[in-house]
């Protein structure tokens, strides 16, 4: 009886990794040597200089296993989540330098955003549902939305789908990312199970929940890996979410109404970041020659202009081009990155990339070229 039941529970993990392949860890292929690389990439005026040794923090006290997202807070630092159980949170200045880590045993780093409270900023962190011990190894559970200290003292801990009786409980929590509005809402994307948007007052107070898959319907979400709010226009917030292996982005409003999607082909990309002018997202993997089979240790990173909507420049991928207005499929060119998860953009430009399942490495910098 025993082995049948193992055999059942190794069957059912093994046909829901098949269904979520981006949390199959596998074994990188060698590095290629960055002598043989380029160190500047990118096109047009939007190029780059590659700043791989930017990251100056000791793989013995502070280690990674994935650099999953990045913030920076109110003082100008770093804050890169990750999701080793030695810590969740890595601290840098902007020059690498290495500052701190904290939360040890917080599992699942997955997003990270920040909340201002009573005149405190606060972290939120989010748990994906994927805690991975020391040795790399995970399997899949229900995760949570923390708001925490920069100590790593948890505050609250956001009610669950299930808390709310929303999914039952055969139905894993896996959220990925969440976003905060001007009003200090918080918004959540369930990307890795449901791809439903939670929409929660700071407390913990449910207040809306849209989304979701829908298949053959323009609204349709599928692996809502990313959310972001364009605040552009005060009168109309934007909320922008990754439908990542439909290769879109998409934008609602805060209720839940579809607005624009942008067509991506060829690139899974994640969560949209506003800077200026420009919109930047980091692209998990490519498809072979942008049409083909998704090939492992691909990615790069997206440059948009955020009124046209126009990709300007992919940093890691081949150049942009248009037919007729239509963008055409974008794939890895030079093996710069594996699987960019997320970026930060700083005031300077200067772009902070950090990635999954490429050997335990720190957030390359990007520098942006001054013409």
């Amino acid at each position: 009886m025993k082995t049948h039941i193992t055999i059942l529970l190794f069957s059912l993990t093994t046909s829901w990794l098949q269904a979520h392949p981006d949390h199959l860890i596998s074994s990188d292929a060698p590095a290629e040597a960055s002598a043989q690389l380029p160190d500047i990439i990118g096109h047009g005026e939007l190029r780059y200089r590659v700043i791989r040794n930017w990251s100056k923090a000791n793989p013995d006290k502070a280690p990674v296993h994935n650099a999953h997202a990045m913030i920076e807070d109110e003082k100008g630092q770093l804050y890169l989540v990750t999701d080793h159980p030695k810590n969740a949170f890595l601290v840098y200045e902007k020059d690498g330098t290495f500052v701190r880590s904290f939360g040890e045993g917080i599992p699942g780093g997955h997003g990270v955003d920040l909340i201002r409270l009573d005149g405190v900023e606060y972290l939120i962190h989010v748990d994906c549902g994927w805690p991975v011990d020391s040795e790399g190894n995970q399997s899949p559970t229900n995760g949570a939305i923390r708001i925490m200290a920069k100590d790593g003292t948890i505050l609250r801990t956001l009610p669950s789908p299930h808390d709310l009786g929303h999914i039952d409980e055969k139905t894993r929590y896996m959220p990925c990312d969440v976003a905060v509005t001007p009003d200090n809402d918080i918004l959540v994307a369930d990307g890795y199970s449901t791809d439903r948007i939670l929409h929660f007052k700071p407390d913990g107070t449910l207040v809306r929940v849209w989304g979701g898959k829908k298949p053959g319907k323009p609204e349709n979400l599928e692996n809502a890996h990313g959310i972001s709010i364009d605040t552009s226009d005060p009168a109309q917030l934007k909320v922008w979410v990754s439908s990542r292996s439909e290769n879109k982005l998409k934008a609602f409003t805060i209720e839940g109404k579809l607005l624009e999607t942008i067509e991506l082909p060829g690139a899974f990309a994640g969560q949209a970041l506003f800077h200026g002018d420009k919109l930047y997202t980091g692209v998990c993997w490519s498809k072979e020659n942008g049409v083909g089979k998704r090939l492992v240790n691909s990615g790069f990173v997206m440059i948009l202009d955020r009124e046209s909507n126009k990709v300007l420049s992919a940093p890691g991928g081949t150049e942009p081009t248009y037919q007729d207005g239509v963008l055409q499929p974008i794939h890895q060119g030079d093996p710069i990155f594996k699987h960019v998860h997320d970026l930060y953009v700083d005031s300077e430009g200067d772009i902070y990339v950090g990635e999954w399942n490429a050997g335990h490495r720190y957030p390359f910098k990007l520098e942006l070229i001054h013409y």
